[in-house]
């Protein structure tokens, strides 16, 4: 922690009483006090993932912008379901984000499995609901910033395009994956993952807003009001967002639970409360329509897939130090490999007569 960075924001912010509320991968956090409201600032971390961070003025703006364009569209959407002030600074010297304090994280061992479900519902509501607000952004793909374009998407292109062969990356990868680990060898699974990609193709129309972070450690609480902060937005094939929330609560997180970057989380000691969040996420998200369900589903096989995919290219040549922090020693990432296999199994096997279902429906509403 920067001793001398916090002063200077607390300078620079004019904002008074501080104290530590935590710290994330990428930042610290400190509550504060402004002209009688409570704010958090967060200042940026000199190293992360064993790494010292090297200062870029386009990669940070672009991610405190893309941060302040996430809440405003979500509270458009959703009323107080994100903060309602934030500004930065972005400088060399200096930069840090203040921004609404909007209350103490969920927790996920002391909730009830019902409690789960509803919490899970309303986060599925409020990405529903932020998808529908007009984001106004150019391309597509995470968010870029530059000082004569400003905000948009990184890719341009015809984003149909990208989505195909993104698709066909996905049935490589497979390929590759089951041709290397006979534990992949499962026709249930290559049949799934091929109606998934044929359902992504028609289902999918135009770019949305969504947001890729979707960590435990960024939902709080607001009196009854669930609050999202420091998301990772894209604008892209929203279902992809959703499936990718549902492979995170279902497997990746439970997976992972022993592994350095979120083992004080205890994951694996609140599984069944995870996966209500993921069964309660749906239904809000859904709304109860099952073609939405099964397009939900394909992206989450094609999400677990990339898990088990990145896992195995993780067992070839050194491990770098932030795949260890992420990801485990070698040894643990070969017993989460095989666990993967089944995972990918039961899963593929659950949904391949929904997605089915859904590609003999016709085309996307």
């Amino acid at each position: 922690m920067n001793r001398a960075k916090l002063q200077a924001a607390i300078l620079h912010a004019e904002v008074e009483t501080p104290k530590f509320l935590g710290e994330g991968a990428w930042h610290h956090a400190w509550k504060v006090e402004k002209d009688g409201r409570e704010l958090v600032l967060r200042i940026p971390k000199d190293i992360v993932y064993g790494k010292a961070v090297e200062y870029n003025e386009e990669e940070l703006t672009a991610e405190y912008a893309a941060t302040e364009l996430y809440y405003r569209s979500v509270n458009q959407a959703v009323e107080g379901a994100a903060p309602e002030f934030f500004q930065f600074r972005v400088s060399e010297q200096l930069s840090y984000t203040l921004e609404s304090f909007v209350g103490t994280h969920i927790n996920l061992h002391n909730m009830t499995y019902p409690e789960a479900i509803e919490t899970g519902k309303a986060l599925g509501e409020i990405y529903r609901k932020t998808e529908e607000i007009q984001h106004d952004l150019d391309g597509f793909g995470y968010l870029h910033w530059t000082e004569k374009e400003g905000l948009r998407g990184s890719i341009t292109g015809d984003v149909h395009r990208f989505l195909q062969e993104e698709s066909e990356e996905h049935l490589s990868d497979y390929r590759e994956l089951s041709e290397a680990r006979p534990e992949f060898q499962d026709e249930t699974i290559s049949e799934a993952l091929k109606l998934a990609t044929e359902l992504r193709a028609r289902s999918f129309t135009k770019p949305l807003l969504s947001n890729q972070d979707a960590s435990p450690e960024n939902m709080l609480m607001n009196g009854t009001q669930i609050c999202l902060i420091d998301p990772f937005p894209n604008i892209y094939y929203p279902r992809g967002m959703a499936g990718n929330f549902m492979n995170l609560y279902e497997t990746f997180f439970i997976a992972l639970s022993d592994t350095e970057r979120y083992g004080k989380h205890r994951f694996a000691d609140c599984a069944d409360n995870l996966k209500g969040m993921a069964d309660g996420f749906l239904a809000g998200y859904s709304t109860g329509d099952s073609r939405i369900q099964a397009e939900v589903w394909g992206e989450q096989l094609l999400q677990l897939l990339e898990t088990a995919y990145s896992h195995f290219h993780l067992l070839s040549g050194k491990l770098p130090e932030e795949a260890r922090i992420r990801y485990g020693d070698k040894v643990h990432i070969e017993e989460r490999l095989a666990s993967l296999a089944g995972e990918l199994k039961a899963l593929a096997a659950s949904i391949s007569g929904s997605l089915a279902k859904a590609l003999g429906n016709g085309a996307a509403h």
